[in-house]
Formats: structure tokens, sequence, C-alpha cells
């Protein structure tokens, strides 16, 4: 069977089910699926902006003056556009999960593990949702989108 493994966030009681995100939970699994790389929103530390930030400016977003007749010009006027938007301040608001957990006390912790974590995290607010909108809104990849399961039953497990 093995030994399943769920994020617990120790100082704002928080957790992420890998079920809730449609993936698998043993440690195997959360490394080697798409469920495991939100830690990058959770972990997030910074109140800068940037190119390829989830709080930056999307390159693809930039929009060209079509009309002009100086090619060089018009990628001149990109380039500037996108060194503007660099490193500008960001408010993150309170209830964002975007760098929620960053400098917490973070584990993955197992259900074979002896601290009783697992069942005392039972209890703990799970973020699954309202992770799995902020990185749907975040990642334009088709297969890294994450498929929230309102029916999971990790209370059960």
């Amino acid at each position: 069977m093995g030994q399943y493994f769920k994020a617990v966030n120790l100082d704002k009681e928080e957790v992420v089910c890998p079920w809730c995100l449609s993936g698998g939970a043993k440690l195997w699994e959360w490394a080697a699926n798409r469920h495991g790389a939100v830690f990058t929103l959770l972990l997030r530390k910074s109140d800068g902006s940037g190119g390829g930030d989830y709080f930056g400016y999307r390159t693809q977003n930039i929009e060209l003056d079509a009309s002009s007749t100086d090619p060089a010009q018009t990628f001149l006027n990109a380039i500037q556009t996108a060194v503007a938007a660099e490193g500008k301040r960001v408010e993150v608001a309170d209830d964002s999960v975007v760098g929620r957990w960053a400098g917490d006390r973070v584990v993955l912790v197992g259900d074979y593990d002896s601290s009783e974590l697992w069942e005392k995290s039972k209890n703990f607010r799970n973020i699954s949702a309202e992770l799995a909108d902020a990185w749907n809104g975040f990642i334009d990849i088709a297969d890294m989108k994450l498929e929230y399961r309102a029916d999971c039953s990790c209370r059960d497990n």
C-alpha cells in the first residue's frame, strides 16, 4: 500500500491535500507530478514583481504597435515596456495563497509518522481549492493545470 503524504503548515494550521488536487499522495507522486510544484506559489517571498512572476507582467500580453513602419522601434518599445515593469512593488492580499507559507514551518507529513500530525491536521484548514484557482490562473499550460475535486474524501483518510 505505501505511505501517504500531505502538505501541512504548522504555523497557520493549513493543509494541502494531494487527492483534492487530483494527484497521488505518495512521496514519489508529490515529487513527480504537477501538484508538487504548487510549493512555488506557496513559498514565494518577494514584494517586487517581474517577468515570469505571479504578480509580474506577461511578455505575451505586451501590445505592439502594428501600425508602426519601423520594426526596430516596435521591438525597442516592447523591451522598454517590459523593463519598466521589472521590480515594481506589489501588494499581496492577506487572503492570497501566493506566498502564504513563506517563512512558516511546513512539512510533508506521512500517515505512518509517529507524531500524529496526520490525524491532527484533519482539523486544519484545507486550502487546496484556492491554491488550485491561483495555480490555474498562473500556469497557461493545459497539461500543468490542477483539477480540484470538491468531492474529495480526504477528511476520511
